[in-house]
């Protein structure tokens, strides 16, 4: 918390601990968010917070636009093993061809004069799916961008290296599947009432 920009408008927080001895499948579906743990994941207990980011001062690479909300993730230790990441989009992949066009992007967490974002080549994003998948043993800011002309396949926002507000996603459902009850402390900045994924565009339009 204390290392995000003063620029950034925060949707919502949360915060998951991994036991040492336990396997742990994590869902915030109302900022587009799930975690799975694999056991032996971590030596202790570690605490997993997470940032749901509605704005800020986000610098996407050229040709692309964000659709999903930008996440701040940090590690409280080490981890012995990666963990799955699933961010929410809000594109709507119909074939094959299409989920070439969405890569993850990574931006430090301190930044003095802006969030510069650069592509990860790693993750996976399949048809019919709102969400994509990145297995990572490091943390900082994440987000999804759509690679192209700017036009998201449903009419998103367009892109552009200039300053970046997108918007949380909204699903009012919310669980923790292994029972576990993490701190949440949210403002609802950011929040849709569409439930399909979060865009970026200097006009903030929610998506169709």
């Amino acid at each position: 918390m204390d290392s995000l920009d003063s620029s950034v408008i925060i949707a919502g927080q949360k915060l998951f601990i991994l036991q040492r001895d336990r396997s742990h499948s994590f869902q915030w579906e109302k900022y587009g968010f799930r975690l799975e743990s694999p056991q032996g994941a971590v030596s202790k207990d570690t605490e997993v917070a997470v940032i749901a980011l509605a704005g800020g001062n986000f610098k996407v690479p050229k040709g692309t636009v964000l659709v999903s909300a930008v996440y701040a993730i940090s590690v409280s230790k080490a981890l012995l093993k990666p963990l799955v990441i699933e961010l929410q989009h809000c594109v709507d992949l119909r074939n094959t061809s299409q989920t070439g066009c969405l890569k993850f992007v990574r931006a430090p967490l301190k930044s003095p004069n802006a969030y510069q974002f650069s592509i990860v080549e790693e993750g996976s994003f399949s048809v019919g799916n709102r969400y994509g998948s990145i297995e990572r043993d490091e943390f900082c800011a994440f987000g999804i961008v759509h690679v192209g002309n700017g036009d998201t396949p449903n009419g998103g926002g367009t892109g552009s290296e200039n300053d970046t507000q997108t918007q949380g996603t909204n699903n009012d459902s919310e669980e923790e599947t292994n029972g576990d009850t993490p701190n949440d402390s949210s403002n609802g900045a950011g929040e849709n009432s569409s439930g399909g994924g979060a865009t970026s565009s200097t006009s903030t339009t929610p998506p169709h």
